[in-house]
């Protein structure tokens, strides 16, 4: 709470300088952080998986991406927590995603325990994470610091496409997707990409602003007792699923 009151305590015409000195993160830490993790991107898209339970025989990563504060510049001085959406060759429809998601888990996390690279960074706490959609989350350490990183895994059917900036989309996206009748936020890392970009190419001054937004949730409006739930990281809180009232999962945040 002190660190809230001391935002409170600054004016406006510093903010500016409050956001550099306390919440942007330095160029090398953050050059650390993404180093090793591009370990885990390099694994995901070289890596030959062998389809089981449904699956296709060759199951390829068409595509990775960065989501959250990492993927669109808004992350705080310190977080830790990273989620790479991965859009698998296996999924052709938002029904097959659902039928196989868990399949799709259980087939990269196989691999995990095998890719040494991975090992070589202390890989550890393995395992899936609760809500909706599920993922894989496991924690490595960065080379030089030794400092950890929890890493979160989504696996998405590639609804979009090749996505080209500022294109509409196709209307039967939205067609299918409403057929799908899917869980609430369950599809939502087939958007990842159109939630990261809503973000990463606007004005230094806006992400500035998410940072001090999310800095002072943090301190002060987190949901839920004790510290901010790992799987969230930093991001803001959006909105809440209906059935249980919980948060929604990360993947359905744009912060």
């Amino acid at each position: 709470m002190a660190l809230a009151q001391e935002l409170y305590s600054f004016p406006a015409s510093k903010l500016d300088s409050f956001v550099a000195q306390r919440l942007q993160p330095t160029r090398e830490w953050k050059d650390e952080v993404l180093e090793t993790v591009r370990t885990v991107e390099e694994f995901l898209r070289r890596e030959n998986f062998h389809g089981e339970r449904g699956l296709a025989r060759d199951v390829q990563v068409l595509k990775v991406v960065k989501v959250g504060s990492f993927g669109n510049g808004t992350v705080l001085r310190s977080t830790t927590d990273v989620e790479l959406v991965v859009f698998l060759s296996c999924f052709h429809s938002f029904q097959e995603e659902a039928k196989h998601h868990q399949a799709a888990l259980s087939l990269i996390q196989k691999r995990m325990f095998y890719c040494q690279d991975l090992l070589d960074l202390g890989l550890s706490n393995l395992g899936v994470t609760e809500g909706v959609p599920r993922g894989l989350i496991f924690t490595i350490r960065t080379r030089e610091t030794w400092e950890p990183i929890s890493v979160t895994i989504v696996p998405a059917y590639r609804a979009l496409g090749p996505l080209c900036p500022n294109s509409p989309l196709p209307p039967e996206v939205y067609v299918n997707l409403i057929k799908a009748n899917g869980y609430p936020g369950s599809f939502s890392p087939s958007f990842s990409e159109l939630q990261r970009n809503f973000v990463k190419h606007r004005p230094t001054k806006l992400k500035s602003f998410l940072r001090l937004v999310k800095h002072w949730y943090q301190q002060t409006h987190h949901p839920g007792p004790g510290r901010p739930h790992p799987q969230r990281g930093g991001r803001v809180q959006m909105g809440h699923s209906f059935s249980a009232g919980q948060p929604v999962s990360q993947t359905g945040l744009l912060l």
